[in-house]
């Protein structure tokens, strides 16, 4: 199952904030070497205090966390406008009010079947929600696995840093690439589940 969450629902879903900023603790920090923040286990960023900020988490059928992702509107601060800045040797700067950032992408456990079924609930969402574009930094081993999932991003720059050979990529929410990952997956045909204001 995915779920819709924004910054403002932390108070309201302790547990699910909870599993998620460990999971990325436990995948940026300890599996991947990142320098991010980890206090109590958990790794939390300033984008994560806006009350705005959007999540997309995916569930098992036991309420436990199985994949997360965060949006950041590009009209906005986003990591690719400072934190990434220096990666490049020339600015990649994307900024629309339908296109956003996908940041701390990631699977807790690595579960192959989560990185489908958050894909399609973020072209989903997008579809839904008048966003045409995503944009996002990842690395060029990832490449093979967005073409098997069968959503594809075009790059618009690389880079080689001290984190691996890194690719911003722009993903172009369409329902065609909704229904190439629907038939590349096994993941139920719902909607993303919004939660109650």
């Amino acid at each position: 199952m995915i779920q819709i969450l924004s910054g403002g629902d932390r108070a309201r879903f302790p547990q699910v904030f909870d599993q998620m900023f460990r999971a990325r603790a436990a995948i940026f920090k300890d599996r991947l070497g990142w320098e991010v923040d980890v206090a109590n286990g958990l790794e939390i960023d300033r984008y994560d205090r806006c009350d705005d900020t959007v999540y997309l988490v995916a569930s098992d059928a036991d309420g436990h966390l199985t994949g997360s992702l965060r949006l950041l509107p590009t009209t906005g601060d986003t990591m690719l406008r400072y934190e990434f800045a220096d990666f490049f040797d020339a600015p990649v700067d994307v900024e629309s009010p339908t296109a956003w950032e996908c940041t701390r992408f990631c699977v807790h456990p690595p579960r192959h079947g989560a990185r489908a079924e958050l894909l399609i609930g973020l072209c989903a969402l997008c579809l839904e929600s008048g966003i045409e574009h995503i944009v996002g930094l990842y690395d060029e081993r990832m490449t093979r696995i967005y073409g098997r999932i069968g959503w594809t991003p075009d790059p618009l720059a690389e880079s080689r840093s001290h984190r691996g050979h890194l690719i911003v990529g722009l993903w172009e929410a369409t329902p065609h690439a909704l229904e190439r990952m629907h038939a590349r997956s096994a993941a139920p045909r719902a909607l993303p589940l919004r939660q109650a204001a």
